[in-house]
């Protein structure tokens, strides 16, 4: 089965306060955010969209990928772009 993207942000600047932030990126940096479903588990991909920096994490569940966008890049769920769920 092919990765597909059930969530994304096209464009998110990471506000301050956000407890793991990659020490690489600034405070306010913009990066661009998906989640991906492999048929087996779920991958954070971020990338810097004026920069190099990104980031591929693969993470059991939907819910632990978000938890993981959140603490390092700050969004919420409600902030999450949904475009479809296996």
């Amino acid at each position: 089965m092919p990765s597909m993207v059930v969530k994304q942000i096209r464009s998110w600047q990471i506000p301050q306060g956000v407890p793991l932030k990659p020490p690489e990126l600034a405070f306010g940096a913009a990066v661009r955010l998906a989640i991906e479903f492999d048929g087996h588990g779920y991958s954070l991909l971020a990338a810097e969209l004026d920069g190099d920096y990104s980031l591929s994490a693969w993470y059991p569940s939907l819910k632990s990928a978000e938890q993981s966008a959140n603490e390092r890049f700050g969004p919420t769920t409600k902030d999450w772009e949904t475009l479809g769920m296996p």
